[in-house]
């Protein structure tokens, strides 16, 4: 275990990037909390590590509100689903009302004002909304990850792959995410 006793909200949770971010930092003895749709075997795999599990929905102020309380740093994360801009106003007013230090977002690599792609404005739309309130908030895009990672580090094997949805993806995603969260929290 660590000495520190900063605790690590991680939205989204029981997917994919979500679940090796709750892995990375449980690894390092870390305090983390989960805010998870349904308590299932997903979340039952988290508590394993031991984690906290909280039963909540973005959309939903008062349990993100409850998801808050204590925490340092969030990481968070909405599916790719109507909603996003509402969930994040949720999640910036409780995060700033609990006293939450940092956040890290993931959004997705189109987001800007003059996308021709609803959910790439509304991930936009939800970055400005992070960047206006008093959290240090790092966006991450994924995508760009992958770019990089076929332009850059593997650039010299004989194939190129696309990672976006695949193990690698995720663990690169989580790695950035974990890593953030804690530099940020300081």
């Amino acid at each position: 275990m660590t000495d520190t006793d900063e605790l690590f909200l991680i939205t989204g949770a029981t997917g994919n990037s979500g679940a090796h971010t709750v892995k990375l930092l449980r690894e390092r003895g870390l305090r983390v909390r989960a805010l998870v749709h349904s308590l299932d075997e997903r979340a039952d795999r988290l508590r394993e590590l031991g984690t906290e599990v909280v039963q909540g929905d973005p959309l939903d102020f008062p349990a993100v509100s409850a998801a808050t309380v204590g925490v340092s740093a969030a990481y968070f994360k909405y599916p790719v689903a109507p909603g996003l801009v509402e969930a994040t106003a949720n999640f910036v007013q409780a995060a700033c009302e609990a006293g939450v230090h940092a956040v890290v977002n993931m959004s997705q690599i189109p987001a800007r004002r003059d996308a021709k792609s609803n959910a790439a404005r509304a991930h936009w739309i939800a970055e400005r909304l992070l960047d206006r309130s008093a959290l240090i908030t790092t966006h991450l895009r994924p995508t760009f990850f992958t770019f990089l990672l076929n332009m850059f580090w593997i650039r010299d094997t004989p194939r190129r792959f696309s990672c976006s949805t695949s193990a690698t993806w995720h663990r690169t995603t989580a790695t950035a995410s974990s890593r953030a969260l804690t530099t940020l929290s300081r």
